[in-house]
């Protein structure tokens, strides 16, 4: 992971006293069976032994040529952000012939901005602890805290969102907690940051939940700076993906003139067809169904479907399909046709106390029935729907159409289609109306 660690020989510098916490782990991590330590200044009772075991034992990080570890030893630029980048799952970055070892990961940061030409000017000289914290945040994608700082000597947003997930703790000086930003970063507090970073970047995290990554699962491999948001239009610059503009729209919209909608630089629309009643449980066909889908297909959009749905079995969720199904023979149409099961936050309903199970054997016999009759399923979901109340192992044949409103999608799985925001306006529609970003793979 990394062969460089060993080659940063500098003075001495301020005993480590920065405990840091695991953030997904009780007390500390595991000390490998087995493992003794090779360094004659690193044993058992110091609080940054087992960091340094684990990733000793992992061929992470190495001593000096004198049989030390040097643990309150100052670590260099470069070499922090090669253990910090890789921590967060960044891979191999050999440099360019005639450049410094850490030149490519120093890029790296610096095209995503992460850190300023100046920090990672001198990558031989001492990182300091702002830098090496700064870094850590962004690389594992935590957003700058709003919150009011715990310390006293910083108000950095990226320190303080360290520190609410539980990676730093600081220095406790009487009363006040301190981070001492501008001072260097030992070694034995990198070691400390990497394991935490390794252990964090391994998992998803949602709110206040902590969820384990499902293997075999497309991960979203977007470039997150290629998404740029002009007012309420998105757009995706990096090569790889074609891209259309597109809203989805239900009775909600009223009338629509879609020869507005479609001078409007609309590429595509989402149109509800029908849903079943959260309480009663009956199904219906929305009523701006057949002039949405009808006027959207006249001004030459692209067009899909869904289903808002409250099914609770399988058979209620083949009974929707084909409902809409026969909605469809009336046209020619050959859009997705979409799942949108919801969960009702704002009153009681039918579907409260639904497990993932449920909602996933649902989804599959929806898409089944949609696919049996020859048409391309897509499942909707939120972020929370997605981790919380789908297997999305079971599912993931179909592709996804992700509800995230924000700049950049931060959803851990991949996604073909995004609803980015619900307050876009629209030449055509009266009000605001969600907008989205369908995202082709390029042939």
């Amino acid at each position: 992971m990394f062969s460089r660690f060993s080659r940063t020989l500098l003075p001495a510098a301020l005993a480590a006293a920065l405990a840091l916490q695991p953030v997904l782990a009780a007390g500390q991590p595991q000390v490998p069976q087995g493992w003794t330590s090779p360094f004659s200044d690193v044993s058992q009772g110091q609080w940054f032994y087992p960091y340094v075991a684990v990733l000793n034992s992992q061929d992470v990080i190495h001593g000096y040529d004198d049989g030390r570890f040097g643990p309150n030893d100052p670590i260099a630029v470069g070499a922090s952000l090669i253990m910090v980048l890789k921590a967060a799952g960044l891979g191999e970055m050999p440099p360019q012939e005639g450049r410094h070892w850490a030149s490519s990961y120093a890029d790296y940061a610096l095209s995503r901005g992460w850190v300023s030409q100046e920090q990672v000017s001198q990558l031989d000289g001492t990182a300091s602890r702002l830098t090496v914290a700064r870094l850590t945040a962004q690389a594992l994608g935590l957003s700058p805290s709003r919150a009011p700082s715990p310390f006293a000597d910083t108000q950095d947003p990226y320190v303080i969102a360290l520190y609410e997930q539980g990676l730093i703790a600081g220095y406790q000086e009487g009363d006040t907690l301190s981070f001492h930003p501008q001072d260097s970063i030992t070694r034995a507090e990198v070691s400390a940051i990497v394991w935490q970073a390794e252990e964090y970047a391994g998992k998803i995290h949602f709110g206040s939940y902590v969820l384990d990554i499902l293997p075999g699962v497309p991960v979203n491999s977007y470039d997150s700076s290629a998404f740029v948001l002009e007012g309420d239009r998105m757009t995706y610059t990096a090569p790889g993906a074609d891209t259309a503009l597109g809203i989805d729209v239900s009775h909600h919209q009223g009338a629509i003139d879609w020869k507005a909608v479609a001078g409007d630089g609309i590429d595509f629309a989402m149109i509800r067809a029908a849903g079943r009643y959260y309480q009663s449980g009956g199904v219906f066909e929305d009523r701006q169904f057949r002039s949405n889908l009808q006027g959207a297909m006249k001004a030459g959009l692209d067009t899909g479907v869904y289903f808002f749905s409250q099914a609770i079995t399988p058979e209620e969720a083949r009974e929707e399909a084909r409902f809409l199904l026969d909605l469809l023979e009336d046209f020619d149409f050959d859009g997705p046709v979409v799942f949108d099961w919801e969960n009702i936050d704002y009153d009681d309903a039918r579907t409260d106390g639904m497990d993932s199970a449920a909602v996933t054997a649902a989804a599959l016999a929806f898409c089944q029935e949609v696919e049996q009759a020859g048409y391309q399923p897509m499942i909707y979901f939120n972020r929370y729907i997605a981790y919380l109340l789908y297997d999305l192992d079971q599912v993931d044949q179909y592709p996804f159409w992700l509800a995230e409103y924000g700049s950049v999608p931060g959803f851990y799985y991949d996604f073909s289609m995004w609803q980015y925001t619900d307050s876009g306006q629209v030449a055509g529609i009266q009000g605001p109306v969600d907008m989205n970003l369908y995202l082709k793979p390029q042939k």
